[in-house]
């Protein structure tokens, strides 16, 4: 028989900032049904599939970065500027996380944000602009598991059951979705424990 083989996705795949195109699945505060949080060129919006309950926030600032290829070990890397005078610059000198070589990079406005101090902790299940529970959400060994949206948590499932996992194309070296999880979901002893766990999750 066959060996279940998986190919991984580029990491940002299931990234809050391109889920939220589609639809942050979320539960709502007011009826416990399911509900979607987007974001369009404005402001942040809310709304219950079930109740119609609805809401908005607008969106606080700009987000900065530094999107280099190292120099020194060939790797890309993409580093957030947070100090509010050094996105000021045009060009930056950042240090590679991989490497420790420091080259210059163009400093780049992406979007705007909301996550400076607003919002949930997508660590633990909330959605980070918000802060509602998200829908897809169970809890492995006392530590919170879940999913964007339907279409993240068919991911993890394929992922975490195969039994060859492969590099996109061409990525070799990058980074790439399994790298977000945390260690306790690619154990192997864990995996068909979690992988029942988040079936159940489907069911919803």
């Amino acid at each position: 028989m066959p060996e279940n083989r998986v190919t991984d996705q580029p990491y940002g795949t299931y990234s809050v900032y391109s889920v939220l195109k589609t639809g942050l699945w979320v539960t709502c505060p007011r009826c416990g049904g399911m509900g979607l949080v987007t974001r369009g060129d404005g402001p942040y919006h809310f709304r219950c599939t079930r109740c119609g309950h609805a809401r908005t926030k607008e969106l606080s600032g700009y987000r900065f970065r530094v999107q280099n290829q190292c120099p020194s070990c060939g790797r890309y890397y993409n580093i957030t500027i947070q100090d509010r005078r050094q996105q000021t610059f045009p060009v930056l000198r950042v240090t590679c996380p991989y490497c420790g070589f420091a080259a210059p990079g163009r400093v780049e406005q992406t979007g705007k944000q909301v996550w400076y101090g607003e919002g949930g902790d997508l660590r633990q299940g909330q959605d980070p602009v918000f802060g509602f529970d998200l829908w897809f959400l169970t809890s492995f060994g006392g530590r919170p598991v879940w999913a964007l949206n339907r279409e993240h948590l068919a991911y993890l499932i394929g992922y975490l059951s195969a039994g060859l996992r492969e590099k996109p194309a061409g990525r070799f070296g990058l980074r790439t979705e399994a790298d977000t999880l945390p260690g306790f979901m690619k154990t192997a002893k864990n995996r068909d424990r979690l992988v029942r766990r988040l079936k159940e999750l489907q069911k919803k």
